[in-house]
């Protein structure tokens, strides 16, 4: 009955969404890759906070928690650190999308920097950076469906069959889509959760949901504070400040949330989304006070195990029904994200890299749809290969996306700022983050517990700065597109965009 329903609910709300998409619509470029630039309020909401409930926010942050304690909290604050970067950051990048008819981060970046080299250098570096979110997700979607309906199958199966799924609904209608799927999915998650915590203190045996916080002091005094539960510089102060500085920086440099802002109708609707956006951070109480209830139920539960751990929590204390309608949001938390980023790859990857070479890649939507079910494809080849725990991979994904943060940073409030200045800078943070030796060596100049990420950032910033001070700078039409305060001219804009494409 369970995996029934779960099925019936994560298919019942796809093809919804796809049909909603797709209806009276004639399915161009920009209809399919940026939803049109006309989401409304509520439209942009949901895409936008679906961005940020994803697999990671619903297993990821109950693992930390499960695992460490404290450390896990971290979750509590990245929600309202990202939409105070975003009230500021957002509106600027739509405004530029909307001058210059831009559709990927790349796009944005060869327009600001009259580099087509640099915006081929960003989508490539984008392009690893989404299919290791995707690993994320569809590592989450496994992990859900085995979880709460048995290892009987093989979880490949269950990815593969989800990657069909994204495929499928990206394919037809592209980001409205995704935007329509995620309305089912937040408000089913959101009410599933809140299900779940109501019965968390009877299902670990307390009286009253305060009682979870209070046992959980008695049983595990350490759980409450930093480092944590096991006492590790691993999840010391310096992590849990270094990897909670690098999130909304690196929330931003994401090449997915690019075409995310493009969607929005207006600078209004994004300003009145980031606003409200920091209430989502209260859900994530939810979510801790589950993890916490699973440590006391479930006190012979493997760290191995603490991936799944919320969702054996469900499995072993709720009834059928919450289980399937928790495996159906969960399925729709998977994928929802995982169309998003797979549409966002496959963008990049035919603008900004073929593109390059031909533009009638650049503009061919034919192309763009092929490009979804090859990155889908390497998106499930990735999860056959790993078994990290996902606070892990999330860790490394944004030590290596916020390497683009000074790119993108920098490219609206400097004006002198380079693209070999911020090339050279990306490659010598990027070397830090994926060279273990390097990033040891480095990571000793800094306090232990320090997220490599955070000293690799520092490095991007010095060569970033010292290489644009010696190189020559855009010209002033192209610095204005970061700049995003007054629309650009008609021949400014006419020649910036050609460059972009």
């Amino acid at each position: 009955m369970a995996l029934a329903l779960a099925l019936l609910i994560a298919v019942g709300s796809i093809v919804w969404g796809t049909v909603a998409a797709a209806r009276g619509r004639a399915m161009n470029l920009q209809e399919w890759s940026v939803g049109g630039r006309r989401f409304g309020t509520w439209l942009f909401w949901f895409l936008l906070v679906g961005e940020t409930f994803t697999t990671f926010a619903l297993l990821g942050a109950s693992q930390g928690v499960f695992s460490n304690g404290a450390p896990g909290f971290y979750v509590l604050g990245t929600v309202v650190l990202t939409a105070a970067v975003g009230y500021w950051v957002v509106p600027k990048i739509w405004r530029a999308g909307k001058q210059h008819g831009l559709v990927t981060m790349a796009d944005y970046f060869t327009t600001r920097f009259e580099a087509r080299w640099f915006g081929g250098l960003v989508a490539v570096f984008g392009i690893v950076a989404l299919l290791l979110y995707a690993q994320v997700q569809l590592t989450g979607l496994s992990l859900i469906l085995a979880s709460l309906f048995g290892s009987e199958v093989p979880s490949l199966v269950y990815v593969i069959a989800g990657g069909v799924l994204v495929a499928g609904f990206v394919l037809v209608g592209g980001m409205r889509s995704a935007a329509f799927t995620a309305i089912v999915k937040d408000v089913l998650l959101i009410a599933i959760l809140l299900v779940v915590a109501i019965g968390a203190a009877n299902a670990a045996g307390v009286s009253g949901p305060l009682g979870v916080f209070d046992a959980m002091k008695q049983a595990h005094p350490s759980g409450a504070t930093l480092p944590g539960l096991h006492g590790s510089t691993a999840t010391n102060t310096w992590w849990w400040m270094s990897f909670l500085l690098l999130t909304p920086l690196g929330s931003f440099a994401l090449p997915h949330m690019f075409q995310v802002s493009y969607s929005a109708k207006d600078v209004a609707t994004i300003r009145r989304n980031q606003v409200v956006q920091p209430l989502y951070s209260l859900f994530y109480v939810l979510i801790v006070m589950i993890a916490l209830a699973a440590v006391l139920a479930l006190p012979k539960l493997t760290d191995k195990q603490a991936n799944a751990s919320l969702l054996i929590f469900v499995r072993e204390k709720y009834p059928e029904w919450v289980i399937g309608l928790l495996g159906g949001a969960g399925i729709l938390v998977a994928l929802v994200p995982t169309a998003v980023l797979v549409l966002a790859a496959s963008s990049l990857f035919t603008r900004n890299v073929l593109g390059a070479r031909s533009t009638k890649w650049a503009s061919s939507l034919t192309a763009m749809r092929v490009g979804v079910l090859v990155f889908t494809a390497l998106s499930v080849l990735l999860v056959a290969h790993s078994n990290e725990k996902l606070l892990s991979i999330m860790t490394n994904v944004y030590s290596a996306v916020g390497q683009l943060a000074p790119a993108l940073f920098l490219s609206m409030l400097w004006r002198r700022v380079t693209a070999p200045g911020l090339a050279a800078g990306a490659l010598c943070g990027g070397l830090i983050v994926g060279v273990p030796a390097l990033g040891s060596l480095v990571a000793h100049t800094m306090p232990p517990g320090t997220v490599v990420g955070l000293p690799a950032l520092v490095v991007n910033l010095i060569v970033t700065v010292a290489v644009s001070l010696v190189t020559r700078p855009p010209s002033r039409a192209a610095v204005e597109v970061g700049a995003g305060d007054r629309p650009a001219g008609p021949a400014e804009a006419g020649d910036l965009h050609r460059s972009a494409v």
